[in-house]
């Protein structure tokens, strides 16, 4: 549990960092997308990769999502028709469809929560200037629209997370996907928002930006939505354009924003593969040291069932250059073994072969395992070695 909490405090004090910049808006599209559906229990998707995590939506079992990303216990995922989040009013703008709202602004933070504290981490996404929303409710009608927090549905490209033992791959993945992209379809039509993504650009076209400020923007940021993102190529399309642009201007402003939101990212990323292969390998020293536990417990041992360690008592000097009491077995050194209650003293069984039981010890990094005795017997008698 220490450990779980520590890398959730680590990851949230990144989010936290990343709350104060303007990140980029929600248009991701895969290269190579991959399907699966909820399993028999559904899912709940978070915004957060941690069950610390705040929902952002509840689907049903069978529901299709398209996977951004798996680490470990936990898969990116986004579903057709978004997820549920909240975003200042003062950032939208209504449109002549009823319920249907232009974000302005660059680097609007879509939150779990109608609030702006830390708990409320944004969504690694963010909403770009011309994004449409469609509202779902109000935080306060009676306040002024401007100054409410207002309920929305995220745009296309937007994703959470869930835990990966809750999805299955889907039974046919081409109709799957067919049906992600036509719930989506139906959704933008009624909206009156072109479903037509630009292609990913080539390696040429990211060293030599499209002449229009603005349409390498929106490319640089599908780049940093991708799985697996392209910071690299997003960056080098963000410096071409700052490199041309006005100084102040809107535009300027947008990729000194990006550069700083691909670094970020890289940073968020690399922390998480990083807590990821800690937890991983924590969970492998576990496992080896319960595997050798349960071996030195089991029946059909040397053990005889009885013992929590078995051997003959030698001395040796410690790696603390003290000398020690330990047990050696067929050759092999078994354990250190010590009497913190000081019942038994260990030079009466020098050169015995004996059976102990009582508390096991294996420390990352210890050369032996350690048993503080509560009980010892003798097996043979002194050794004639």
């Amino acid at each position: 549990m220490r450990n779980d909490t520590m890398s959730f405090t680590r990851w949230t004090a990144c989010a936290a960092l990343l709350a104060t910049l303007a990140a980029s808006p929600a248009a991701a599209q895969n290269e190579q997308p991959e399907y699966y559906i909820a399993g028999p229990s559904g899912v709940t998707i978070r915004n957060v990769r941690d069950n610390a995590g705040i929902p952002v939506g509840k689907f049903r079992p069978e529901t299709v999502l398209l996977v951004h990303e798996t680490m470990g216990d936990w898969t990116q995922v986004e579903p057709a028709g978004g997820l549920t989040c909240w975003v200042l009013g003062a950032y939208l703008e209504e449109t002549e469809a009823s319920g249907r709202y232009s974000v302005k602004g660059n680097g609007v933070n879509m939150r779990p929560l109608a609030s702006a504290g830390n708990g409320s981490f944004p969504m690694m996404q963010r909403l770009y200037n011309g994004d449409m929303v469609r509202m779902v409710s109000r935080k306060d009608p009676s306040a002024p629209f401007e100054e409410d927090w207002i309920q929305i549905r995220t745009p296309k490209g937007v994703h959470g997370w869930t835990m990966t033992n809750t999805l299955q791959a889907a039974p046919d993945p081409t109709q799957a996907g067919a049906t992600w992209e036509g719930e989506w379809a139906e959704i933008l039509e009624a909206m009156g928002v072109p479903d037509k993504p630009s292609a990913a650009p080539t390696e040429a076209e990211a060293t030599t930006p499209d002449p229009t400020d603005e349409s390498d923007l929106i490319r640089a940021r599908r780049m940093m939505n991708e799985s697996p993102p392209r910071y690299a190529e997003a960056k080098a399309l963000y410096s071409a354009v700052l490199a041309k642009a006005p100084s102040g201007s809107t535009v300027a402003m947008a990729a000194e924003n990006g550069l700083i939101q691909a670094d970020a990212y890289a940073s968020i990323e690399a922390l998480q593969r990083q807590l990821e292969a800690e937890r991983v390998e924590r969970e492998q020293r576990e496992s080896d040291r319960q595997t050798e536990l349960d071996r030195r417990r089991a029946e059909g041992t040397p053990l005889m069932g009885r013992y929590d360690a078995r051997g003959w008592v030698e001395a040796r000097k410690m790696p603390n250059g003290e000398m020690g009491w330990y047990l050696r077995f067929g050759g092999k050194d078994i354990c250190w073994v010590l009497c913190t209650s000081g019942r038994y003293d260990l030079n009466m069984f020098f050169g015995y072969e004996v059976g102990v039981t009582g508390s096991m010890t294996n420390d990352t990094g210890a050369e032996l395992a350690s048993c503080d005795m509560r009980s010892i017997e003798v097996i043979a008698g002194r050794s004639s070695r």
